[in-house]
């Protein structure tokens, strides 16, 4: 009897799961009309679409308006970590060249994409990487002011030191 019943209960859910399935497919056909609506207006300033940049923009504003769309600290992803690197090597001194200025700016342009604006920001990180390899490669040389402790500097490194008449 255990036969019978299990078989009795499998074609059961056979035609419980082909109806339920085939409801499901009428559910989609039907219910999927095309949409005839026009798009709506903008309604916040982030669905609004981004002004045009500036011609003229400096490579500091380009980077300032990277960093402030996308730095977002150290789990923020690539183009969070590549701005913050920039940044930090910016703070040290070495800045970005006009190239990158004008590949960085360019890339703003494309946004939402991405993949531009990742490659100048490597490029620029690379640039900036290079200049600091640069400066640590090359000896400092000692600075004078001018300035001798106790005297007029002689030859072969003596102080001669000015003696007043008469003593």
């Amino acid at each position: 009897m255990t036969s019978q019943t299990s078989r009795s209960s499998g074609w059961r859910r056979a035609l419980a799961s082909a109806v339920a399935g085939g409801a499901l497919a009428a559910g989609l056909v039907v219910g999927s009309a095309p949409a005839l609506a026009e798009p709506a207006a903008p309604t916040t300033e982030a669905d609004a679409p981004a002004a045009p940049l500036p011609a003229d923009m400096t490579a500091e504003q380009a980077l300032a308006i990277i960093q402030s769309d996308y730095d977002t600290g150290a789990g923020g992803g690539q183009l969070s970590n590549l701005i913050h690197q920039v940044m930090k090597l910016r703070s040290q001194g070495y800045l970005a060249s006009a190239s990158n200025r004008a590949a960085i700016v360019a890339a703003l342009e494309k946004r939402p994409n991405q993949a531009p604006l990742i490659a100048a920001l490597e490029k620029t990180l690379a640039f900036q990487t290079m200049n600091k390899m640069r400066g640590a490669a090359q000896p400092q040389q000692p600075t004078t002011f001018g300035v001798t402790p106790g005297g007029i500097p002689g030859e072969n490194g003596t102080i001669t030191i000015p003696i007043a008449p008469g003593g």
